[in-house]
């Protein structure tokens, strides 16, 4: 918060900079920068010369008139805080200064006349000049003849010191005006920056709080929508990214209980039957047969459930390189169907299946081969004796083909469906399939990677009590 302050105040303070290095660039040129003191030495030049004019009336004879010149410009200089010499007007020396601290008298005025634009009036005579003095002090020097008997030789010059860049800004006003405004406007950008400091920075505090208590474990964080609309979408996009984190998390914890809990039982009951050889607890052929088949079947389906782990993982980790090829999807069907159908038989469960022409898809046969297996033995697995399990191919749409593979079994409640794709999810985890085996519930995460894998997508719908259906829709091969 206190950075974004600063940087507020930063931005306005040179906001202010820059505002007052084009004042000082505009004060800075000559016409602008002399002409108030060019005015008021021109109403002074002409209030002299009256002044003057009305001496040479007034007084009594020449030295009366000359004291009274003297004291006039005095005056005049002290009132108008400026600076009157008489100079010669063959040579322009000054003969007579008004500031007798710093006198110049017998100094000879040389500068540089300023152009006729520049003076306040069109009187051709008037006389503007920029003067140095022998202390390096610059002056403005203005002139106006008068048209008199006794000012052939003598001019009367009026002088002020030469404005500098500042000059016409604290002659206009805005000198002080500016730094009213400046302060004025850094206090509300600063109180400005305060509220919008606010509105952001507490947002994201509360953010990185819960950022710091994901990474102590704390995962199930959620951030209130409120402030501005970035800080909004921030907000979003954190509470999508918390919950993902939780969720994979929890998968996590669910992985590791259901590893154990599926490799307990075969482990258990493999150490159990080599117990009873070693021990000599089963001492006749029948029990040892017994013994021997039982650890054989168990290893075999560890067995299984490892190849199916390493398979999945090997998909998820994006390792796994498809072959594909056009392939016939109602073809592999009616494979699956062939291969399948003694175990269908043998249970008294209808296999059957359906096809329409079709165009084939862009695909890995083999791993096709594998998503419809393990659809159909899905099926099988959860259907009752007397049941039915059925595929259909037909197209979708003119980009698409569709199998679904719909069986008339227990079903599940919508709360189970949702998990189906889950690894190890198993909608009744003591239940045994109708083969007499328990599933590792990592058929139908295969199913779905490799589907995804496919570019397909493929979807679950069931009803309890009435079965369920699985949808698979996969490109076909000119649209892939």
């Amino acid at each position: 918060r206190s950075r974004l302050l600063l940087s507020y105040s930063v931005l306005v303070a040179g906001t202010l900079f820059v505002v007052s290095l084009a004042l000082l660039a505009l004060g800075a040129q000559p016409r602008l920068r002399f002409q108030p003191a060019l005015q008021r030495l021109d109403i002074i030049s002409r209030a002299g010369r009256n002044d003057i004019l009305r001496l040479q009336l007034t007084s009594t004879d020449r030295e009366n008139f000359l004291r009274n010149l003297l004291q006039t410009l005095e005056d005049t200089a002290e009132t108008n805080n400026v600076r009157a010499f008489i100079a010669t007007a063959s040579d322009a020396e000054i003969i007579f200064d008004t500031d007798p601290s710093e006198s110049l008298v017998g100094v000879q005025i040389e500068g540089l006349e300023l152009p006729r634009d520049y003076l306040p009036t069109t009187d051709p005579n008037t006389l503007a000049a920029r003067f140095r003095d022998p202390d390096g002090n610059r002056w403005l020097v203005y002139t106006r003849a008068i048209s008199s008997t006794g000012f052939d030789s003598v001019v009367v010059v009026y002088a002020v010191p030469e404005p500098g860049p500042l000059a016409l800004l604290r002659e206009l006003g805005f000198g002080r005006a500016f730094v009213r405004a400046g302060l004025a406007g850094l206090l509300v950008s600063v109180l400005l920056a305060w509220v919008i400091a606010r509105s952001v920075a507490r947002p994201l505090q509360r953010m990185a709080g819960a950022a710091e208590a994901i990474a102590q474990g704390e995962y199930e964080q959620q951030l209130p929508l409120e402030g501005p609309e970035e800080v909004v979408r921030v907000a979003e996009s954190f509470n999508s990214m918390s919950a993902q984190v939780a969720a994979t998390r929890q998968a996590q914890r669910d992985f590791v209980a259901n590893v154990s809990h599926d490799l307990k039982t075969p482990v258990t009951s493999i150490q159990g039957w080599s117990q009873a050889l070693l021990d000599g607890t089963a001492v006749s052929p029948e029990a040892q047969t017994q013994a021997a088949n039982i650890i054989y079947g168990e290893a075999e389906r560890m067995g299984r459930m490892v190849a199916q782990l390493l398979d999945l993982a090997k998909i998820e980790s994006g390792q796994h390189q498809l072959n594909r090829s056009p392939v016939d999807l109602a073809e592999i069907g009616m494979v699956v169907r062939q291969n399948l159908l003694p175990r269908a038989q043998a249970h008294q469960i209808h296999l059957t299946i359906e096809t329409e022409p079709a165009p084939p898809v862009w695909g890995d046969y083999d791993r096709l081969m594998q998503v419809v297996s393990n659809l159909v033995e899905n099926g099988l697995n959860h259907t009752a004796a007397g049941g039915r399990v059925h595929m259909s191919v037909r197209p979708y749409g003119a980009k698409a083909v569709e199998l679904t593979v719909q069986d008339n079994g227990k079903g599940m409640p919508p709360e189970q469906l949702e998990r189906i794709f889950e690894r190890f999810y198993q909608v009744e985890k003591s239940r045994v399939r109708t083969d007499g085996q328990r599933g590792s519930g990592l058929g139908l995460s295969i199913v779905q990677e490799l589907v995804l894998l496919h570019n397909g997508r493929i979807q679950a719908q069931s009803e309890e009590g009435k079965g369920s259906r699985f949808t698979v829709r996969l490109p076909v091969a000119g649209n892939r």
